[in-house]
């Protein structure tokens, strides 16, 4: 069966920022034609001035437009996060605890003079020696930290081989195809190792040898330092909570049934069970089945009818066509861009906006976004002493999880949000006092200038783009 060109709704996903609002605006001014319906999925985590945009949209626009506003929700995210019965994600910044790495300064051959591996580090070269263009192999004299061209080899060929057997070995070895030019051009490793056993006067591969660990260099002199190791957590939030609810109200507006509920086969019908991190650590306390919410049933929205789809439109400006995609079509839903087909950018729905009295949109994104430039945090702490004071206790809560060594952090330096450096507005503005703060001196530019758009339930307009 063919499906219809032509979709059977027109939904619009409205955001309440910059892009989504102008796009309403300008189906009240007859440049875009009217939807079926507007879909506002909430997190239950937006700033307070998006709520109140919303009202006032759908106060006048959307009702004098006859356009119903439909506003979902997957839980409270921020609730979800600290459930440890839940344990949802967010992109959280993670640190390790500090610990103590020791940093060699200084190099020097292994005393032990029966030691092969030190033989091989003494090996000197009286003349330079050529396969196909390149030295056999390279011998350490200055830098001994440097693990030199003959140990890259070594780690090439079988453990404790013999000088006979790397000869053979050798003789079959052919160089890598995939070279991009003869500057590429492999050296044989297993001829490299036996030359250098021959001059050293060893007939094969030396045992381990555990004060040099079998590397011919100890450490003379060295220093202790304290590190941390970052990371950063995998973003799952933006599917969760704006997704899947708009395509389960999507469903259900081109007419797909609510399902017969079914015993949730998570808890086998209980309502409560032992969450998966807790079994994995053997535990054993029994909590609310996060799958159910406690219902012990599961339902669905089904499917709408076969050959049934809908327009939705997304509210991406042209200087966001690099996260244009398909990968949030469905069968039923299908993507559409009104502001790429108008040529605006976000700056220009800024203008518009303003040319039409609407100049205060605030961005939409989560209260505790961890993508929120330094100026957005301020911007938070300066205007909205309320949802401030709620963020940051939220950070602290947040800070350590069940299961997990790392703490987690929503500011880019890994510090608690009340102390982290919000005030910077360039990275060379803050000095780092010790190598390992180098680490994130270079994050505190990203953290400054953040990105520009928001959360889309389509593509994350946050950190990197999508390939």
């Amino acid at each position: 069966m063919t499906e219809p060109s032509t979709p059977a709704a027109r939904f619009m996903s409205f955001g309440a920022g910059v892009q989504s609002i102008t796009q309403a605006l300008l189906i009240q001014d007859g440049v875009l034609e009217r939807p079926d319906a507007a879909i506002f999925s909430d997190t239950g985590w937006e700033p307070q001035g998006v709520y109140d945009m919303l009202d006032r949209v759908e106060r006048e626009i959307f009702q004098p437009l006859g356009i119903p506003l439909y506003r979902v929700n997957n839980g409270v995210i921020q609730d979800d996060v600290l459930n440890p019965n839940k344990m949802r994600g967010i992109p959280g910044f993670t640190a390790s605890k500090p610990y103590e790495v020791e940093v060699v300064d200084r190099w020097g051959i292994c005393p032990d003079e029966t030691c092969g591996w030190r033989k091989l580090r003494q090996v000197k070269i009286d003349s330079v020696d050529e396969v196909e263009g390149m030295s056999l192999f390279t011998v350490v004299t200055t830098d001994l930290s440097d693990m030199a061209g003959l140990f890259d080899s070594i780690v090439m060929v079988p453990k404790q081989a013999t000088l006979r057997q790397l000869e053979t070995q050798g003789a079959y070895w052919t160089p890598d195809e995939s070279a991009a030019d003869d500057s590429d051009v492999e050296v044989n490793p297993a001829l490299q190792v036996a030359e250098a056993l021959r001059r050293a006067g060893l007939r094969r591969l030396p045992d381990e040898h555990m004060a040099c660990r079998s590397t011919g260099v100890i450490a003379t002199a060295s220093h202790t330092e304290i590190r941390r190791d970052y990371g950063m957590l995998n973003r799952k939030c933006t599917q969760t909570y704006k997704l899947q609810p708009i395509l389960e109200q999507v469903r259900l507006l081109l007419g797909g049934a609510v399902g017969e509920e079914k015993i949730c086969r998570y808890c086998e019908g209980k309502g409560e069970r032992v969450a998966p991190w807790r079994a994995k650590r053997n535990e054993t306390e029994i909590a609310e089945c996060s799958v159910c919410e406690g219902t012990g049933t599961i339902s669905r929205v089904g499917q709408p009818p076969s050959g049934v789809w809908a327009e939705q439109w997304i509210g991406f400006s042209t200087d966001e066509i690099g996260r244009v995609s398909n990968r949030g079509d469905t069968r039923y839903s299908k993507s559409r861009y009104p502001l790429l087909e108008l040529d605006m950018s976000r700056q220009q729905c800024i203008d518009y906006l303003n040319a039409r009295g609407w100049g205060d949109v605030v961005k939409s994104a989560c209260l505790g976004c961890p993508f929120k430039s330094n100026a957005e945090w301020r911007r938070l702490r300066d205007t909205d002493p309320e949802g401030w004071a709620a963020t940051v206790a939220f950070d602290k809560a947040y800070r350590n999880a069940p299961g997990m060594n790392h703490q987690r952090f929503l500011h880019a330096s890994c510090l608690p949000l009340d102390e982290a450096p919000i005030d910077v507005k360039q990275a060379r503005e803050w000095k780092p006092s010790t190598v390992t703060d180098q680490v994130y001196a270079a994050r505190l530019k990203l953290a400054d200038e953040g990105d520009p758009d928001g959360c889309s339930p389509y593509a994350c307009r946050s950190g990197q783009a999508a390939a």
